[in-house]
């Protein structure tokens, strides 16, 4: 049963993760905290977009919210955390991607004989 439960907990942080752009909102906050303005400007987006973003990371435990003045400044709950899942996940990524790309080049040459 533990098993599962870490499996399950994994599985949320990667989909949680697989949004780009709450990938690149966690990225951008590895850097510093920032208010809902800055990732605004910094990421293109409209205020909607981006506030509702930070509300589900926020509900998921790994943004931190204090107000400031009229704006909500945003940061990293734990930064070296986060941190880590972000690059053990690009790093699986990475693999991953050279992996299958080897296997289909090895499919396409097999198919061709």
């Amino acid at each position: 049963m533990r098993a599962l439960k870490k499996v399950e907990t994994v599985g949320a942080m990667a989909a949680l993760l697989s949004s780009p752009l709450r990938l690149e909102i966690v990225e951008r906050l590895r850097r510093g905290p920032l208010i809902v303005g800055d990732l605004v400007s910094a990421l293109g987006e409209n205020q909607a977009t981006i506030s509702k973003q930070l509300a589900i990371l926020r509900e998921a435990g790994l943004l931190a919210c204090r107000p400031d003045g009229r704006c909500r400044e945003y940061a990293l709950a734990n930064e070296a955390l986060a941190g880590a899942a972000i690059d053990a996940l690009q790093g699986l990524g990475v693999d991953a991607v050279v992996k299958a790309a080897e296997c289909r080049a090895r499919r396409a040459v097999r198919a061709s004989n």
